[in-house]
């Protein structure tokens, strides 16, 4: 600690050139968190054996494209003005497509079969599917410029999608971000004016742990950028709440405990080193603590848990601030650090944890009986309700989440975002068989709770194609075997015809006549076979 009350200057310059240089030139976390920071399921499980499946798939495909559906909803129904804009509209957007980079515009006008997908039957809703490109555009300039374009439609209109939604949810973070930063401060220099009633002394743990922020926030950037480091949307929100709070906690220990010490010796650099002496082993375990918990949570799978390692690097830098940074602040500002009352700096005991230590331990029972009745009603009223909606979460101040919900509440939400069935074989499906095999499971699907609607090979409009009915191949089958049945017996008809006029011949023909005899009685037994597939048919 004599060392580093020595050097403090350069220390102090270093730490400030150390957090800018990595604010400046670190890749931009932010931007990281949108490339990198989805959370997904970890490999093994079948939701991504499905996705590499799909992905497989669509391997010649553009994989940039992005499926949307602009939403067009009026609560009072869509008469024939409001839907003649709405067709205003697509004209618009097939008349931009080309700069737009939208594509496969689905349009309700063209096809009866479409309008019975776009057009919900409460008539409040009408959607517009179209491909957006994002080879050479960003999420949310897309969505401006298509916004641009349908401009004069007064017709109430969204745009969402799956791309839309998660971009979406990567700007509320950002924008919760934010409001944490701001709600952090201010709460924690209300906190610190109470404990220090000082104008400098809350600053201190502040300036230290915004210091630590940047440049844990740099560090953590250039790891996700060279060496795959977990992120999430949730990154930058763990590493403020734990490092502002834990940096806050033991600043306002080692502040507290130099506070203490001043009143013992003269030199303020002999407080400092006794405050470390002391307080500083207690910070280092205790830090430690929380940064084995943190660094432990990278061994998980889940994406989002990995992401919370960043924390581990936060608190590393927090603790090596603490015993670095904080040293300077204290042995240069000394005494005046707890202005207005630097004047007769003393540590006084606190009446009220005075108080209630006494009576904690005077009287346990009572004491335990006191936090009981405050916590139990909180334990007993927690329904521990979880929910792994997102859209909840983001709430319906963004457009892509009203767009979303109004084709939930007309359509159901499997039409926006709907969940795939993925199977592989080793073989091309191209048999009545196979095709009769996807019926079957598309059936089976069907009749799950919760599946509105299936989508198939066989029905993939919504609807079973007619000729994938069971009792509709039981037809085909018995209208097939009353034409092998007919058949056979017109042949029947004409051998015998040939054997009445070979037996007028002369025995000259008489293998000839033995030859259609056989003849007639090989028609006679397919006659027999086929009428007793009939029989079967109709039975089935």
């Amino acid at each position: 600690m004599k060392h580093i009350i020595k050097f403090r200057w350069p220390i102090a310059i270093l730490w400030v050139a150390v957090a800018v240089s990595l604010f400046i030139f670190a890749p931009n976390l932010q931007e990281l968190v949108q490339e990198k920071g989805q959370i997904t399921v970890p490999e093994g499980y079948t939701s991504q054996e499905a996705q590499a499946l799909i992905e497989d798939m669509s391997a010649d495909e553009d994989n940039s494209s992005a499926s949307s559906v602009l939403v067009f909803h009026d609560n009072d129904g869509l008469d024939k003005a409001k839907k003649e804009e709405i067709a205003q509209a697509i004209d618009e957007l097939k008349k931009n497509q080309d700069n737009l980079q939208i594509s496969d515009i689905l349009d309700f006008r063209e096809d009866p079969a479409i309008a019975d997908q776009t057009v919900a039957e409460d008539g409040k809703t009408i959607m517009v599917p179209f491909q957006v490109s994002l080879k050479d555009q960003e999420v949310n300039k897309a969505r401006d410029n298509i916004y641009d374009t349908v401009d004069d439609i007064n017709v109430e209109h969204y745009l969402t999608g799956e791309q839309m939604i998660q971009q979406d949810i990567l700007d509320n973070s950002e924008e919760g971000l934010k409001k944490t930063e701001f709600i952090t401060v201010g709460l924690i220099l209300i906190i610190l004016f109470v404990v220090f009633k000082s104008f400098v002394a809350p600053f201190i743990p502040l300036l230290t742990v915004g210091i630590s922020y940047l440049a844990a926030q740099g560090i953590v950037s250039i790891l996700a950028d060279t060496a795959g480091f977990p992120l999430s949307t949730f990154t930058q929100i763990f590493m403020v709440a734990v490092m502002f709070g834990i940096g806050t906690d033991y600043c306002i220990l080692l502040i507290s405990r130099f506070k203490e010490e001043i009143a013992q010796h003269d030199s303020i650099k002999d407080a400092v080193a006794t405050t470390y002496k002391s307080g500083g082993k207690t910070i280092f375990f205790a830090g430690l603590a929380v940064l084995i918990g943190f660094s432990t949570i990278g061994l998980s799978t889940f994406s989002l848990y990995q992401s919370a390692v960043a924390v581990a690097v936060g608190v590393a830098v927090v603790l090596i601030a603490l015993a670095t940074l904080v040293p300077f602040f204290l042995v240069v500002l000394g005494k005046k650090l707890f202005w207005p009352f630097d004047k007769n700096v003393a540590h006084k005991e606190s009446r009220i944890w005075g108080t209630a230590g006494k009576f904690a331990w005077g009287r346990p029972v009572v004491a335990l009986v006191i936090v009981a009745v405050i916590t139990l009603p909180f334990l007993l009223t927690f329904d521990g309700d979880k929910s792994y909606n997102s859209l909840e979460e983001i709430g319906d101040d963004y457009g892509s989440v009203k767009g979303f919900n109004w084709i939930a509440d007309s359509f159901g939400p499997g039409q926006t975002m709907p969940t795939s069935v993925v199977f592989k074989t080793d073989k091309p499906v191209d048999s009545v068989e196979d095709y009769q095999a996807i019926e079957d499971m598309s059936q089976e699907l069907a009749q799950m709770d919760g599946v509105e609607q299936v989508r198939s090979a066989t029905r993939p409009a919504g609807d079973v194609i007619e000729d994938f009915k069971a009792n509709k191949q039981t037809g085909m089958l018995a209208d097939g075997v009353d034409q092998s049945t007919e058949g056979i017996t017109k042949i029947q008809e004409g051998l015998q015809e040939a054997a009445s006029e070979l037996k007028k011949s002369g025995p000259q023909l008489k293998d000839a006549q033995n030859g259609v005899d056989q003849l007639m009685q090989g028609t006679q037994e397919a006659n027999n076979g086929v009428g007793d597939m009939n029989t079967n048919s109709a039975r089935d």
